[in-house]
């Protein structure tokens, strides 16, 4: 099976995030003839507008920036691409983190006229924030300085100095452009200076980022159940490998049975792995619901989390509001108890500001309604994470990534009525495409 690779490119508005995935496409041959037919006329200089095939929107094509995320499938080799092209501009930050906590590598680019400027710190971090530990520095547009080797040595040692404060980041530095066609696909002769990986070689040999979580994580998303025989437990395999004749125990419950059957693609296999869309029959009965988890040893939920919270709403945080909360597929509520502080990505440091809004980074206290199973997110991306949900527009608005849980106490535990409590645990039961409702005002 042929594995693959998800990857962004960021950087600052005009570094040429989106010439670069429409060059490197053309150069290793994955363009179709009506493809760059729609490409349309040439620019000034003769080339083709290889950014059209990513910004697809009129206002990116009219103003000349990404807005949105746009999702390009390529290959590598022997391997698959997914390539996120993600927006450059501030203002669209949530995007960009949006895109990244997809990704196994971030390719950074910077203008070699400009060398390494705030974006470049930026989205550097917020890269690494999000679990992404590869990164290629793509040094663009080297023929607007003559392919200079100082000039690139110069930006090269300014990021590896910025990286310092990267630990556990996996770096290469190409010099390149994107415009041309210069070391996407192979070395260009222009740069005889250089001795390193082209861009293509270094997709090449890049890992797909595995979780480092100890064991197997399978929140439920259905249940299967087409016949009397069969009860089916179906969702993502996040972490480990399961086999018949393992026992895996549920969460919250602990209950334990053993499996019987795992299914893939609606065939039974004799193992699944991670990454799969399964099912798995078990051996006995258990009350199992959308949002449980199937683990393969006993875990612990939480009420009280601590972790980093990205904004990403036009409307910022307000105080003691309650969020419906989304974790995996599993539906509560929560608030935000707590905002200690606010990540300055310019300079890496952790302010008192305590207002989160749009595109704000903070370390906060998330207290939930009922408790809640996560891994550390920078050990599972996929459950070390949730969401917050507006109630009142349906918009998500702030990511969440867990860090460590708290114990609860008396005073911590939220006055949830014994109605609600019983309510949605039947929603969850016998209706698991229902979400949670709030019913704490009903008399």
């Amino acid at each position: 099976m042929q594995e693959t690779l998800k990857l962004l490119t960021c950087g600052s508005v005009d570094d040429g995030k989106s010439t670069l995935i429409g060059r490197f496409l053309f150069e290793t041959g994955q363009l179709y003839a009506d493809q760059l037919k729609a490409l349309g006329d040439p620019l000034e200089n003769g080339e083709l507008p290889f950014a059209n095939l990513l910004d697809g929107l009129e206002a990116e094509r009219s103003q000349g920036i990404t807005i949105d995320v746009a999702w390009r499938f390529a290959e590598a080799g022997s391997r698959h691409l997914i390539i996120a092209d993600t927006p450059g501009h501030e203002q669209y930050t949530r995007n960009m983190v949006t895109g990244a906590s997809h990704c196994d590598l971030a390719i950074i680019l910077v203008d070699a006229r400009k060398g390494i400027i705030r974006q470049t710190r930026r989205h550097s971090f917020l890269c690494h924030l999000l679990g992404i530990r590869q990164f290629v520095v793509a040094v663009n547009k080297m023929d607007a300085v003559d392919y200079d080797e100082a000039t690139f040595k110069a930006i090269e040692a300014d990021y590896y100095k910025l990286a310092e404060r990267m630990p556990g980041a996996n770096i290469k530095v190409l010099p390149v452009s994107a415009l041309k066609g210069e070391n996407l696909a192979k070395l260009s002769e222009k740069m005889p200076w250089y001795h390193g990986p082209s861009l293509l070689g270094a997709l090449e040999d890049a890992s797909v980022s595995r979780p480092s979580v100890d064991g197997v994580r399978l929140p439920v998303q259905s249940i299967i159940r087409p016949n009397q025989d069969f009860r089916g437990f179906a969702g993502t395999l996040f972490a480990g490998t399961v086999q018949a004749g393992d026992t895996l125990y549920h969460w919250p419950s602990g209950n334990h049975a053993l499996v019987q059957s795992v299914w893939r693609s609606g065939s039974e296999v004799e193992l699944i792995e991670a990454g799969d869309a399964v099912a798995v029959q078990l051996d006995r009965e258990i009350d199992i619901s959308r949002g449980d988890w199937l683990t393969n040893s006993p875990v612990t939920g939480a009420r009280t989390w601590k972790g980093w919270l990205v904004w990403l709403n036009d409307q910022g945080h307000q105080p003691g509001k309650r969020y419906r909360i989304k974790a995996a597929s599993r539906w509560t509520w929560g608030k935000v108890a707590n905002v200690s502080g606010q990540l300055n990505v310019d300079n890496w440091t952790i302010s008192d500001d305590a207002e989160l809004k749009t595109n704000a980074i903070g370390q906060v206290t998330l207290q939930l309604e009922e408790a809640q199973a996560l891994d550390i997110y920078q050990q599972s991306r996929h459950t070390g994470s949730l969401i917050l949900v507006d109630p009142d527009t349906q918009q998500t608005v702030a990511a969440f990534m867990a860090e460590e849980a708290v114990a609860d106490t008396a005073e911590q535990r939220p006055a949830v009525s014994q109605a609600e409590k019983e309510l949605n645990a039947y929603i969850r039961r016998h209706y698991p495409h229902w979400q949670a409702i709030d019913v704490s005002d009903w008399s």
